[in-house]
């Protein structure tokens, strides 16, 4: 493992992969509570208990966020921008960047 960490474009080829392709496309889940969420163009109320449904890869294949989000490039989370995009990497409990805990499941 440690030699895996001394090749940061691995990591990153990883990131982009799996961005590419989610391991999990399909996710649902009944609202814990009421929340507000927002997308690029909108803004939904969801009342507790509402059923939610997300498609994973329109997360990470928002060309809003992504430049070429249809294309694999390996380099795309090298330096300092690519950093910046680990935040909009979201799975199934939270972004990239947070670590995962038993409550945000």
């Amino acid at each position: 493992m440690a030699a895996i960490e001394q090749m940061p474009l691995m990591k990153f080829v990883v990131y982009e992969s799996l961005r590419i392709e989610p391991p999990i496309s399909l996710q649902y889940r009944r609202a814990k509570r009421d929340l507000v969420i927002e997308s690029h163009d909108a803004v939904f109320d969801v009342k507790e208990g509402e059923l939610l449904f997300g498609f994973q890869p329109f997360v990470t294949k928002d060309p809003k966020i992504f430049e070429r989000s249809e294309e694999f490039v390996a380099d795309k989370f090298v330096g300092e921008e690519g950093e910046r995009l680990l935040r909009d990497v979201l799975w199934s409990n939270g972004p990239e960047t947070e670590s995962p805990t038993m409550g945000n499941k």
